[in-house]
């Protein structure tokens, strides 16, 4: 059963959140909506009233990139992401997601990190703190590889 859901896996090095995943449920608003920012709160207020009060929304944000206020997602999206988030928290689970960080894990580590110990370059291209790579933002260009 689809159910909503905040999950923020932990940098294998520090316990800080390697991502943040919220998938809201219809008709409600994300957890920590009354922290955000008054212009956060505009952007989502009005992005949510562009839909259905029926819809799944996910708040994602990544390693270097994150869609803002969210996005709708239908409920098939929405269920793939619930049980990608499942806990413990595996690579091979997390990837099914389809978040082009991998919410920060690295595959080889099958361990999540956070910004800090990505070693994050100003081109958006990180090696995790044993060496490996990736592409942690959707608009890198390897520049610097």
């Amino acid at each position: 059963m689809l159910h909503a859901f905040v999950a923020e896996p932990p940098c294998a090095v520090c316990g800080r959140p390697a991502a943040h995943v919220e998938l809201v449920a219809p008709a409600s608003q994300p957890a920590d909506l009354h922290r955000w920012s008054p212009q956060q709160r505009d952007a989502y207020n009005a992005a949510r009233r562009c839909h259905d009060d029926q819809q799944w929304w996910l708040v994602f944000s990544g390693i270097v990139a994150g869609n803002g206020s969210g996005r709708p997602v239908d409920p098939a999206e929405a269920q793939r992401i619930a049980d990608a988030f499942t806990r413990p928290y595996r690579y091979a689970a997390v990837t099914s997601a389809g978040f082009y960080d991998d919410a920060g894990f690295c595959g080889q580590c099958d361990a999540p990190y956070c910004y800090h110990h990505w070693n994050v370059s100003s081109t958006g291209y990180g090696r995790c703190p044993q060496g490996h790579g990736k592409s942690l933002d959707p608009h890198w260009w390897p520049d610097d590889l």
